[in-house]
């Protein structure tokens, strides 16, 4: 339910705030201990409501570094599986989405969002509400990554729909800023 936690944990994992008490460990290490630069390498975060520029379909998904090559933007977009609607358009990974992805559907927008995120080569990818507003198809095809990315990535979902948490090995279940369930799926 709101007001659970989740934003809170979505916090702490991205490191936007500190815990107050206690600590999270990284393979063995305090998460404090870890420079901001490594850390932030290693996660990646796909909000609920994707953050699209007005721009190709490229651009958004290489998102401001200039470093990325198409290769790696098609790896990405391969592993969200959106490269093949993406090569059904006219002008490919040329083309303008236009303002807000307003020229994708829905779950082309959060693929396209997991794509970036993906682009980085992420240990930790954190998503909050993935399926939210996806139809059946594109969410079958969000659960394809996850499970694709399985053993390779540690991936933190927050969820109320318990179809999004098919995929998972653990749920965790918070009310209240308690935990008040954790066990294996």
């Amino acid at each position: 339910p709101s007001g659970s936690g989740k934003s809170t944990v979505i916090h702490l994992l991205l490191r936007l705030r500190l815990p107050d008490a206690g600590r999270y460990l990284l393979d063995g290490v305090d998460a404090a201990d870890i420079s901001d630069d490594a850390w932030f390498r290693q996660v990646a975060f796909v909000p609920q409501d994707s953050r699209l520029i007005n721009d190709t379909i490229a651009a958004n998904i290489a998102f401001y570094r200039p470093d990325v090559t198409r290769e790696d933007i098609v790896d990405a977009a391969v592993r969200a599986h959106l490269h093949d609607e993406i090569m059904a358009m006219a002008d490919g990974y040329d083309t303008d989405i236009g303002s807000r992805g307003g020229a994708l559907s829905g779950g082309q927008r959060q693929r396209l969002s997991i794509a970036r995120a993906l682009l980085r080569e992420p240990s930790i990818l954190v998503l909050d509400e993935p399926t939210s507003a996806l139809d059946m198809r594109s969410e079958s095809l969000v659960h394809e990554t996850f499970t694709e990315l399985r053993g390779r990535v540690t991936i933190f979902v927050i969820a109320h729909r318990l179809s999004t948490l098919n995929t998972c090995d653990r749920i965790l279940v918070m009310n209240g800023g308690r935990i008040q369930a954790f066990g294996q799926r």
